[in-house]
């Protein structure tokens, strides 16, 4: 995933150790004071008591935040902002210092770009809110940069980023559904990124991929010496994400018995570490996601009926890739161009044949599919424009045949691709049976077979 600009911006400034940040106030008791303050932050901080010579500082693009005096003379605060933000656009978060009586030139200047305001006097305590509060806001306001990554433009993808939207504002516990590969994760790391909690913790857990016996000391934790083999206290996952996001993929995979420990987690707010018999206090915000259907695993018993109520405050369904079509396209161009960059490919562009068998294709993998094809096609793509013979679609089953043949032309036939396709990999791997065969997802007896079958001469180098 390739970040905005915004968001390395904002990266940079949670892991820089020294932010730099300049004071640009004609007052010194308080440039004073705001340098001590965000000295002992581990701000860098440069001070100037001239507008002039700080809006030319400021245009070096150095800094990461600016406090800004609306009044000061030579050049006025509002103009140093207008021509930093719209004639310049520099990055840095601008926090504005304005006395009392003129709120409504702060509220001007949050429109021209600034990310907060302080009044004046202020203490300590509201200078480092103001800076936490105007990153916050920042975050917010570019929230579309974010939302961007969930790629389509058709009405579903327009009412699920609004949904998300205003799910992020909340700390509800939020339950995610859909098919494999439609992009669950995803989802659940944007409402995290887009919430008041982007700067602490997202933790992701894999339910499917944990052990059943030692699945309650992953989640919550565990003393030392509270079982065999437990050597030293470890954290659990709940206590990683304190003040974060914990996201449980596939929790339908979760044992009744620590259904139960579960349960309560989320209604007392509090973590059984497994040999300790106190329980500790988290601040966590839950996020869920199964592929399942929780509502039968309920009916059969597999699942909790009290806890299923009580993760699904806010039930998010991601549609299959099949149910969106109009978004396969913008999809697809999108990981060529990612993918294209990459591995140095010579694929430029879709040809019509090739467009029309994406969109045909019924995806059961979903946007993960679509991804990967994408990516053999980079890899194994002999020309500028990617024809039928460069596609080959993976996991297609008898309710979801590939179209790979343009029924109009019949240029090819399924044989035809899948053998063209296996000599180009075996020609990219210089005929290495094993590279090969793991790029294409089959074992090494399968692709010999398929040699043998499909009378593909081999050079000496297996």
């Amino acid at each position: 995933m390739r970040l905005t600009s915004t968001e390395r911006q904002r990266e940079r400034i949670l892991a820089k150790k020294n932010v730099k940040t300049l004071i640009i106030d004609d007052e010194e008791s308080i440039r004073d004071a705001c340098q001590q303050i965000l000295t002992r932050m581990g701000h860098d901080v440069v001070c100037t008591a001239d507008a002039v010579s700080g809006y030319e500082m400021a245009l070096s693009g150095t800094f990461d935040l600016i406090l800004l005096d609306l009044r000061m003379p030579r050049m006025d605060g509002l103009d140093v902002l207008r021509k930093l933000k719209e004639e310049h656009n520099i990055s840095a978060q601008i926090v504005i210092i304005t006395g009392y009586g003129t709120i409504q030139l702060a509220v001007e200047a949050m429109r021209y770009g600034a990310t907060n305001f302080l009044t004046k006097p202020f203490s300590a305590d509201a200078l480092r809110k103001a800076i936490k509060d105007s990153q916050h806001q920042t975050c917010s306001r570019d929230a579309s940069d974010t939302l961007s990554m969930l790629i389509g433009s058709s009405d579903y993808m327009a009412e699920l980023k609004d949904t998300i939207r205003r799910v992020a504002k909340t700390d509800s516990t939020v339950l995610i559904t859909g098919e494999s590969g439609t992009g669950k994760e995803l989802v659940a790391r944007t409402i995290h990124t887009m919430s008041k909690r982007w700067d602490k913790p997202f933790v992701p857990v894999d339910c499917s991929s944990l052990v059943q016996n030692l699945m309650e000391s992953e989640l919550f934790g565990h003393i030392k010496g509270a079982f065999s083999g437990a050597t030293e206290t470890r954290q659990g996952r709940f206590q990683t994400a304190d003040q974060g996001t914990l996201f449980l993929d596939e929790i339908s995979n979760i044992s009744l018995d620590v259904q139960a420990k579960l349960l309560r987690v989320i209604q007392e707010q509090e973590v059984p570490r497994v040999g300790s018999s106190v329980p500790e206090k988290v601040d966590v915000r839950l996020i869920t996601a199964t592929n399942k259907d929780l509502r039968q695993e309920v009916k059969t018993g597999q699942f909790r009926d009290d806890l299923f109520y009580r993760i699904s405050v806010v039930p998010i369904h991601i549609k299959p890739l099949r149910d969106h079509k109009s978004d396969i396209l913008t999809i697809a161009q999108h990981y060529l161009e990612l993918y294209r960059e990459k591995h140095n490919s010579i694929a430029r562009r879709l040809s019509q044949e090739a467009e029309r068998s994406l969109t045909s294709y019924a995806w059961p993998g979903n946007i993960r599919e679509l991804k990967n094809t994408i990516e053999r096609l980079c890899v194994l793509c002999e020309n500028e424009e990617v024809t039928l013979s460069d596609i080959l679609y993976y996991g297609q089953d008898t309710k979801a045949k590939a179209p790979v043949i343009d029924p109009f032309s019949g240029k090819m036939t399924l044989v035809d691709v899948e053998k063209e396709h296996i000599r180009k990999a075996l020609q990219h791997f210089n005929y290495q049976i094993n590279k090969t065969a793991n790029f294409l997802g089959i074992d090494r007896k399968t692709l010999r077979t398929k040699i043998r079958n499909y009378g593909i001469e081999m050079k000496d180098n297996d």
